[in-house]
């Protein structure tokens, strides 16, 4: 086939169906149009100047880079991620397990606290958004997240032998706290703060039994959490016995009888053994105690909450023993 002189040796390219020119895409926080993008999402490895998000009602959550949306209990209820909200849960979170989290949500006013933890978003292409107040209600499920929301992988919960074999190297030292039925996140939480400003090795329990580190208990915690991890034990009478013969005391509370305990002479090499408020210390754990004390009070009140009392324990147990953080003159 021959073509007219000066032209080219090729016949002429069919116009391609896309070939008109392309709109640029917009930068973060805007369109096309110039005009502000306020329901545009951050999404993996976005800007941690994004603008806000509304969240529609319903819409599913995805962890990674998916759409945002409301936190359904189905989606965020596994064994291996866990919400996280409030100001000192989340920086707890984030300082002690980088690598856990998996996607945030934080409101505009919380920007500048979460700056570094945004920034780590984008660096490692993790989702975020900048979203509402009423979105953060809906992940959170409550009003008390305080502009934060982490979906992160969950912690692993230790058994027996590593608990044993941590106070058997000194890697685990007491006091330790030993949940025989609580399951009240907000006193879990509030155990786990008292047990981390006390400095305890650990927070153990029956597997099965031991509650699960919610994002209610973590708020409750005040980043305690992160500092004081939970064992679940397979045989719990079998373990408070190895504690025993590792030297341990093991100490149980009572309402009525025992020892004051501000005249017990606690140390920190303790197994305080805490029941629920309802039904105290069941009598299999109970006749394994080498000390019961009591808090003297008025009675004008049958007892203390759990949690109250687990704070007042530990601080006779920590009292004086030069231990501790403030024996390290920190």
């Amino acid at each position: 086939m021959t073509h007219p002189r000066g032209s080219s040796d090729r016949p002429p390219r069919r116009p391609r169906a896309d070939s008109a020119r392309r709109t640029p895409p917009p930068a973060a926080g805007g369109n096309a149009g110039g005009k502000p993008a306020a329901g545009r999402r951050a999404g993996r490895g976005g800007r941690a100047d994004a603008a806000t998000v509304s969240i529609p009602p319903g819409k599913p959550v995805g962890p990674r880079g998916g759409d945002a949306g409301a936190a359904t209990p189905r989606r965020h209820a596994t064994r291996a991620e866990q919400k996280v909200h409030g100001v000192r849960a989340c920086e707890a979170l984030f300082a002690r397990r980088p690598g856990d989290v998996i996607r945030v949500y934080v409101s505009a006013s919380r920007k500048p606290t979460f700056k570094k933890l945004l920034e780590h978003c984008a660096t490692r292409r993790l989702g975020f958004q900048i979203v509402d107040g009423a979105s953060l209600d809906r992940l959170a499920g409550g009003l008390h997240h305080e502009g934060i929301v982490i979906l992160a992988r969950e912690p692993e919960r230790p058994g027996t032998a590593a608990l044993l074999a941590g106070v058997a190297d000194g890697t685990i030292l007491g006091p330790l706290v030993y949940l025989d039925g609580v399951q009240n996140p907000h006193n879990l939480g509030s155990i786990l703060r008292s047990a981390a400003h006390f400095g305890c090795g650990a927070v153990i329990g029956a597997a099965g039994d031991l509650p699960p580190l919610s994002a209610a208990a973590m708020r409750v915690a005040e980043g305690g959490a992160e500092f004081v991890r939970l064992f679940a034990l397979d045989d719990p009478p079998a373990a408070l016995a190895a504690l025993g013969r590792a030297g341990l005391s093991r100490v149980t509370t009572t309402s009525r009888t025992g020892d004051p305990v501000a005249a017990a002479g606690l140390t920190r090499d303790v197994v305080l053994i805490l029941g629920s408020e309802a039904e105290g210390v069941s009598p299999r754990i109970s006749k394994l105690a080498d000390r019961r004390v009591r808090i003297p009070g008025s009675g004008n009140v049958q007892s203390l909450n759990v949690a109250v009392a687990a704070g007042i324990v530990l601080a006779e147990a920590c009292r004086g023993t030069g231990r501790g953080p403030d024996a390290a003159g920190e």
